[in-house]
């Protein structure tokens, strides 16, 4: 039997990353959902660590997806859109 799926992924995590790269920012991604950058910052950091990969380049005047943070934007856009149309 296989061991059941265990992550510390939060619905939030993936929110506060799709606004980051669409912004390019934490901080304007901050601002777009009314939260602290620092928020935004630590919450990426925390899913980076989790799911064992960079998803952002990081620079004085914001932030750039790898090519591992875009396929994984490419899918968790789908899948945060599916979830608000399970929750309406």
């Amino acid at each position: 039997m296989a061991a059941p799926f265990s992550t510390s992924i939060e619905l939030r995590h993936l929110r506060y990353f799709v606004s980051a790269a669409e912004h390019g920012s934490f901080r304007k991604a901050g601002v777009a959902l009314e939260v602290k950058e620092s928020s935004i910052s630590r919450s990426v950091r925390d899913l980076e660590d989790e799911i064992g990969v960079s998803l952002f380049i990081r620079h004085s005047s914001g932030v750039n997806l790898t090519l591992a943070g875009q396929r994984f934007l490419n899918r968790t856009r789908p899948a945060l859109d599916q979830i608000r149309e399970a929750t309406v």
